[in-house]
């Protein structure tokens, strides 16, 4: 299987990722998108401007991965504003959250998924070096947490496990930067 990656720039690219989000929204939790009212097709909110969006691509040119970064945001971050834990442990301006990280239901296996993760490392990892980022949250299930970690995205978990909103049971995390790369030193390749 061969995908494209690429960090999104265009806006008509962008509308391609906010589709694919609501239809795997739509799979998942179908509840959020009814509760949200989105009558357009497309699934955004109030951080995706203060994000950089991320896409995997198919043979056919089809969004089928995707994932955000929320950098600088005035408003703060999905998981600090929807969890409770210890807000102050992380300098402000050192601070990312990575989000809406979605595969395709027919790429969703260990081999494919696999793959798409190496990519998606490779990018956040550069980005989040030159934006100067030391570290991100995330608000992940017990499930997908231990699969990032056997990918060597290992998140800490830094409160309880607890409801997020309509995404039900998941532990606010942090992903150090350093880590990251300790775990993975062949993305320094790409750094330089």
């Amino acid at each position: 299987m061969n995908f494209t990656f690429l960090e999104i720039i265009d806006y008509s690219m962008l509308q391609k990722v906010f589709e694919f989000r609501y239809k795997v929204f739509l799979e998942i939790y179908p509840q959020y998108l009814q509760n949200s009212g989105f009558t357009d097709n497309i699934e955004y909110d109030r951080y995706d401007s203060y994000a950089i969006h991320f896409a995997a691509l198919d043979e056919k040119n089809a969004v089928c991965a995707t994932v955000r970064l929320i950098h600088h945001s005035p408003i703060g971050y999905p998981t600090e504003n929807g969890m409770i834990f210890d807000k102050n442990m992380f300098e402000r301006d050192k601070l990312a959250e990575m989000s809406r990280i979605f595969v395709d239901a027919k790429y969703r296996n260990l081999k494919t998924t696999k793959l798409i993760i190496e990519e998606v490392k490779k990018f956040m990892y550069v980005k989040m070096l030159k934006l100067g980022i030391e570290y991100s949250y995330g608000s992940l299930e017990k499930s997908f947490l231990r699969l990032l970690r056997i990918y060597k995205m290992r998140y800490d978990i830094i409160g309880e496990v607890q409801n997020h909103g309509e995404f039900g049971l998941r532990y606010p995390c942090i992903l150090y930067t350093k880590v990251l790369g300790n775990d993975n030193p062949e993305l320094l390749k790409f750094w330089r």
